[in-house]
């Protein structure tokens, strides 16, 4: 996801970063078709039209593909724990701008979210561990949001841990069922599912006139 304030590239690393993409995309397209295992380098090489030198002058090997692809499925968890510390506001307004702000990345990057939850078996144990630690972050902001709001009396539920990982589930499925060509747009759906998120945790009058006083617009880009 592009920032404003990323370095500019010199034209060599631009034109590396393009072949870089181009053989992760091929490769998410071929994994997401036929699986890890039954995708090859030689077959992501020949969709590309390229040899398989091509792919390891910048992949050392299939795993290393994968890697790179499970870091951008498991990406969102650590995006959006980082823009949840510049929230201002209450609870509820920070649960709903996270909410739409994991969403809207969920389904941006949905092919490479299902190969992460579909592939994981397949990573090296450390980077599984790493993505772990990612994935634990991520509920454990939610929880925070969480106690903030129940201690200031304005959501309803038993446990919090259990709340966060309903909430984090909810969301994090969205890859699964979302279709662009569907009658949905992303930010429609992030606009329900944050909405959905606050009338879990007990605040009924949650609408989308809540949701459009969280200012989480700047987020986008």
């Amino acid at each position: 996801m592009m920032r404003a304030n990323a370095p500019k590239l010199s034209i060599k690393a631009e034109v590396d970063e393009i072949k870089r993409r181009r053989i992760l995309n091929e490769a998410v397209q071929q994994f997401f078709k036929n699986g890890y295992e039954g995708t090859s380098l030689e077959s992501i090489a020949e969709a590309l039209g390229v040899t398989k030198q091509f792919i390891y002058s910048r992949f050392r090997s299939k795993v290393d593909l994968l890697v790179a692809i499970c870091r951008t499925g498991a990406s969102a968890a650590d995006l959006t724990v980082s823009f949840s510390a510049n929230l201002s506001g209450d609870p509820a307004a920070k649960l709903a701008q996270v909410i739409r702000f994991f969403v809207r990345l969920q389904i941006e990057n949905r092919l490479e979210v299902a190969l992460f939850f579909r592939e994981a078996k397949s990573l090296p144990d450390a980077e599984a561990l790493a993505i772990d630690d990612c994935k634990l972050r991520f509920h454990r902001m939610l929880c925070g949001i969480l106690n903030e709001g129940k201690e200031a009396g304005l959501f309803t539920y038993e446990d919090t841990s259990l709340a966060a990982s309903a909430l984090g589930g909810m969301a994090s499925w969205t890859f699964t069922w979302f279709q662009p060509e569907g009658r949905w747009d992303s930010d429609s759906v992030a606009d329900q599912l944050a909405s959905l998120a606050l009338r879990t945790v007990g605040m009924e009058s949650a609408s989308p006139g809540v949701l459009a006083n969280t200012g989480d617009k700047s987020a986008e880009g």
